[in-house]
């Protein structure tokens, strides 16, 4: 389950509060939650949280432009999050490090760039001590690792996709696991040496909100169908998203991206 610690006006929740929803995502059977950054209380809160209902944590790396010079690959924003990880995180309870989050995507560098940085991050936490059998990895949409992907291949030691069946105007609310199970074998052929060793959905869901986008409805109980699918079909290689609406973020084209909080629906 994706979990971010904002509370509806982007603002950072409280331990109290952060302790409510990890308990809540721990009771309805979850075992690991995805963290995208390392703001606003991750190890102050979430962590121990995690750790007190036994879940374990993909960590992030976020990853925006400008190089080294910026906020992207080997910036110290970035190696400030990576030493902030490796001085935090619990050695025993980290399931997976991601290194940027659709960086490619969103033309923030090169595939270069960020394979450069993949080795560097895993360097790191072996060189701390931490378990070599912790994969590291980054995530893309289907279409980019298609497109640009293979340049990566050779960096990351485990698969990692972004599958958003909603996004895809011929996909219903009861395909949505079909469609999964499509998109990831078809990503995943990009890099047969890293899916050998595990193929991951670091990203699906489906809006409970908004406009339509051809056969595929948003609404609750259409989300209902989708989380149902989805889960029978990929579930046990798939982070769902996400635990609660993002209301701190623009609504987009489509009036949905606020709208994938799926914890009443699951």
């Amino acid at each position: 389950m994706t979990y971010t610690p904002y509370s509806a006006g982007g603002d950072c929740k409280s331990a109290s509060e952060v302790q409510s929803d990890i308990e809540k995502i721990a009771n309805m059977g979850f075992t690991t939650i995805r963290s995208y950054s390392t703001d606003c209380g991750v190890f102050e809160n979430v962590v121990p949280a995690c750790q007190a209902h036994g879940l374990k944590v993909i960590f992030g790396i976020f990853l925006t432009g400008g190089g080294a010079g910026g906020k992207g690959p080997f910036s110290p924003y970035a190696d400030e999050q990576l030493q902030t990880i490796l001085k935090n995180a619990p050695k025993d309870s980290i399931a997976m490090i991601i290194v940027g989050n659709e960086f490619l995507f969103n033309g923030y560098g090169t595939p270069e760039e960020l394979g450069s940085y993949i080795d560097h991050v895993r360097e790191q936490f072996i060189g701390a001590g931490f378990p070599s059998d912790i994969a590291v990895t980054t995530t893309e949409p289907v279409g980019v690792w298609e497109e640009k992907g293979a340049a990566l291949c050779s960096h990351i030691d485990i698969f990692a996709v972004q599958i958003h069946p909603f996004f895809d105007p011929n996909t219903s609310a009861a395909g949505a696991g079909d469609f999964a199970v499509s998109q990831l074998a078809a990503a995943a052929a990009i890099c047969p040496e890293a899916a050998a060793k595990g193929k991951y959905i670091t990203e699906i869901g489906w809006p409970h909100s908004g406009d339509a986008n051809g056969k595929a409805v948003p609404g609750y109980s259409e989300q209902k169908i989708a989380m149902k699918s989805i889960l029978e079909k990929v579930g046990t290689e798939a982070c769902i998203f996400s635990f609660q609406d993002d209301l701190w973020k623009e609504p987009g084209s489509l009036n949905v991206e606020q709208a994938f909080g799926c914890a009443s629906s699951l």
